[in-house]
């Protein structure tokens, strides 16, 4: 019986990223989860290409790596099962693939796609804090908007030199809209704005003050991310380049002591070169909140 792909099923719990999440089909997140295993799968195989430090790898060293980048490997192969049941195959479809009948492929990876399934129902649990969400699902299924950027940022280095929308173009924009925009973004902790305010402007050689700083801490106020239209936007156009940041307080996360969320979503346009796009995705990773996987 040939699976099709469908809307997610609502969740028993909410997220920061279900409004996000519900932006794309089954299919689309599982492709996205499929690429970042991918990543992994690179980054593992990567390790095993040099040689200057043999000498110094203890006896066995390489099988270790060599059975990481299996390991790695096996997990692609799962997401692609996944992947190609919510794209439409048949069991026999996979089964012809792998070298197997239907039964067998069904019996191999049907509980993988259960644990995919189930995830969307529960998608998180608690950490023993009860503060932090830790993803049932694969991350960049968890939270796609996130994934797109870094995966296409990925592809655009290693991949497709210059070409920044590799993993967005294919899979037709959110509830197959239009392609995802080249507008970087993610979260950081309040108590990091400042800073990456300050780097961020002089990526762009923009003189940023404390008039700036100011500006922006009150026109932040009362922003909500899950509200579109409560976003705040500010300018920075320095002599060479130019780029325009959009904030707001992600209300869902837990807050400082002062009362505040300790989270700002941040979104920045304008950023074209390679140089400074990997720049500001690296400065978003750096001061935001670190990611947690299942």
């Amino acid at each position: 019986m040939t699976r099709h792909s469908s809307s997610i099923p609502a969740p028993s719990t909410t997220t920061p990223y279900d409004e996000d999440r519900a932006a794309y089909s089954l299919q689309a997140l599982a492709r996205l989860a499929l690429c970042a295993r991918a990543v992994d799968l690179a980054a593992a195989a990567q390790a095993l290409v040099g040689t200057r430090h043999d000498v110094d790898t203890g006896l066995g060293g390489r099988v270790s790596e060599g059975a990481r980048a299996v390991e790695v490997a096996e997990g692609v192969l799962a997401r692609s099962v996944v992947y190609e049941r919510e794209r439409g195959a048949s069991w026999e479809d996979i089964g012809r693939y792998l070298g197997i009948d239907a039964g067998a492929a069904e019996e191999r990876y049907a509980p993988e796609l259960e644990r995919w399934n189930t995830a969307f129902r529960v998608p998180y649990r608690l950490d023993p804090t009860g503060r932090k969400r830790i993803p049932q699902l694969p991350q960049a299924a968890y939270d796609p908007r996130s994934a797109v950027r870094q995966l296409d940022l990925w592809a655009g280095l290693h991949v497709t030199t210059g070409d920044w929308h590799a993993v967005s173009g294919g899979l037709g924009g959110p509830a197959g809209g239009p392609a995802v925009s080249s507008e970087l973004g993610g979260s950081v902790r309040s108590e990091n704005l400042r800073t990456f305010l300050e780097l961020l402007s002089g990526y762009v050689h923009y003189d940023f003050d404390d008039t700036d700083w100011d500006t922006i801490a009150l026109g932040i106020e009362g922003t909500d991310a899950d509200d579109p239209a409560a976003w705040y936007a500010y300018p920075l156009h320095g002599f060479l380049d130019a780029a325009q940041v959009r904030l707001a307080y992600s209300r869902p996360y837990p807050e400082d002591d002062d009362g505040e969320p300790d989270t700002v979503s941040v979104r920045v346009t304008g950023a074209h070169s390679r140089d400074l796009r990997l720049r500001i995705d690296t400065l978003i990773a750096a001061l935001g909140h670190p990611p947690q996987f299942p």
